[in-house]
C-alpha cells in the first residue's frame, strides 16, 4: 500500500490529508488528541481507499480563524468531498469527528454510502453528561480517555510534560477543540434531528469511556432508527487506539454486510 501525505486546496484553505488503500472512498474524520495515521487505518485501507484530513487548526491545516461554529466545519467538509471528488463515501468520526460526521449525516445522508460513529460527542443526554476534559489535569485525562490508564499508549498521548517540540502543536488542537467544545461539547437539539440520518449507520462505543457515557450511544441508536450499535470492552473513549484489531473488524463486517 502507499500512503500520501498531501496539501489540498480547499476555498482558500490549505488541509493536510493522509491517504492509503484502495476501492470505495472512506473519509476518516479524527479527534482531538490523534490526528496522523495510525493502525486503524492502515487496516482499513486493506479493504478500502482511506482518506484522513487534518482538520483546520490542527497539525499545520489552516482556516481555523475564519470557523466559530459547528455548521463551518460541516461546510467545510462539503466542500471536502467535492473538491476530491468522493462519490458516495463512507464517513467514519471518532469523538469530536464523530459529532462532525454526524451534524454532516443530518443535512446531507444523501451523499454517503454509510457512518460510522466512533464514541461520538455531541449529544446532551440528561442525567448522562459529557465530561469536561478542559478541567482535567493529565492523570484524570487519562483515566477518562483509556480503559487503562497506566499503559504506555495512555502516557505518550497524555504526557505528565509534554516535549517542548509538541506544545505549541498541543496548544493549537486543544484552542481549536475548546472552540467548539468548552463546557458543552454538544448541541442539545441534535437528537431530534437524528431522524434525518438515512443512511445506513453503526456506532462502536468503548465499554468505558469517561469522556462520553456509553448511554449516549444508546441514544443515538434510539434516534438514528435503523442504526447498529455494539460496545466494544476494554476500550474507553478512543477505541481505535486501544483497540485497533477489534475496531477494525466490527467496522468491516458491518460494512461487508452493506
Amino acid at each position: 500500500m502507499t500512503l500520501r501525505n498531501d496539501t489540498l486546496a480547499v476555498r482558500g484553505r490549505d488541509i493536510h490529508i493522509w491517504r492509503g488503500g484502495a476501492g470505495h472512498p472512506l473519509l476518516f474524520l479524527h479527534d482531538a488528541w490523534t490526528y496522523r495515521w495510525l493502525p486503524i487505518h492502515e487496516r482499513l485501507a486493506a479493504h478500502y481507499d482511506v482518506v484522513l484530513p487534518i482538520h483546520p487548526g490542527f497539525a499545520g491545516s489552516s482556516g481555523f480563524e475564519e470557523m466559530d461554529r459547528m455548521e463551518d466545519l460541516v461546510f467545510h467538509y462539503l466542500d471536502l468531498i467535492e473538491v476530491m471528488g468522493l462519490e458516495q463515501p463512507i464517513l467514519m468520526g471518532t469523538s469530536l469527528g464523530g459529532w462532525i460526521a454526524t451534524e454532516f449525516a443530518i443535512r446531507y445522508a444523501g451523499m454517503l454510502r454509510a457512518l460510522i460513529l466512533i464514541d461520538p460527542l455531541g449529544l446532551r443526554v440528561p442525567g448522562a453528561p459529557t465530561t469536561d476534559v478542559f478541567q482535567l489535569d493529565p492523570a484524570q485525562t487519562r483515566a477518562a480517555l483509556f480503559a487503562d490508564a497506566t499503559a504506555p499508549l495512555a502516557h505518550e498521548l497524555v504526557p505528565d510534560a509534554p516535549p517542548p517540540e509538541s506544545i505549541e502543536g498541543m496548544l493549537k488542537a486543544r484552542q481549536v477543540f475548546a472552540r467548539f467544545a468548552w463546557q458543552f461539547p454538544d448541541n442539545p437539539k441534535l437528537a431530534g434531528y437524528l431522524y434525518r440520518v438515512k443512511c445506513p449507520t453503526f456506532i462502536v462505543w468503548g465499554e468505558r469511556d469517561g469522556v462520553v457515557p456509553v448511554t449516549h450511544g444508546h441514544v443515538y441508536q434510539a434516534e438514528v432508527g435503523e442504526a447498529a450499535f455494539t460496545v466494544l470492552p476494554s476500550s474507553g473513549h478512543l477505541p481505535h487506539l486501544e483497540q485497533p484489531e477489534a475496531l477494525a473488524n466490527a467496522v468491516l463486517e458491518y460494512l461487508e454486510q452493506r
